[in-house]
């Protein structure tokens, strides 16, 4: 009932609430500018067909099919050894490539239903098959609250030691 897609310009970016004004800005005014420049990609989840868009109305949410359901964002960066775990950190020269999750937000009315991790499980997916051409030794990101910190924990990431809102999901054994 899900697709998930680049972010094109036929996606109805304006109609995207998150409850974080911050990151619906971004969406809407930066995305697709980063996007045409290099600069990152935006991944979208949007409703998988016409069909999927009725099923979502039927079930009391207000959705069309080129609204966006959620986002994420991917880009390569470096960190320093003291962004990663401890324990990791020594495996690593001064300056490590990683893939960074720079942004990831589900519409406010469909938070809690596990949109987010299949967004975040399609951004692991992206990161891994990326390291395998380019190489990165993990997926980086700065998460912006305590709860986000939690909710990426839940699914592997590690704290740096001294900065417990950086987080750090290896790709390699």
């Amino acid at each position: 009932m899900i697709r998930l897609e680049p972010l094109t310009g036929h996606h109805d970016r304006n109609g995207f609430d998150c409850g974080v004004e911050l990151l619906n800005v971004w969406l809407r005014q930066t995305a697709l500018q980063h996007q045409g420049k290099g600069v990152s990609r935006t991944f979208v989840a949007v409703p998988a067909d016409g069909a999927a868009a009725r099923a979502w109305v039927q079930s009391g949410y207000l959705v069309e099919t080129h609204d966006i359901l959620g986002f994420y964002a991917l880009t390569s960066a470096f960190v320093l050894p003291q962004d990663l775990p401890s324990r990791q950190a020594k495996r690593y020269p001064r300056q490590i490539p990683v893939t960074r999750l720079g942004r990831l937000a589900t519409r406010s009315d469909m938070q809690g239903q596990g949109l987010g991790q299949l967004l975040l499980a399609d951004a692991v997916n992206r990161a891994r098959m990326a390291a395998q051409a380019v190489g990165s030794a993990g997926l980086f990101v700065d998460a912006k609250s305590e709860a986000a910190a939690r909710f990426y924990q839940r699914y592997g990431f590690m704290p740096a030691a001294d900065q417990p809102s950086k987080l750090f999901l290896s790709l390699w054994p």
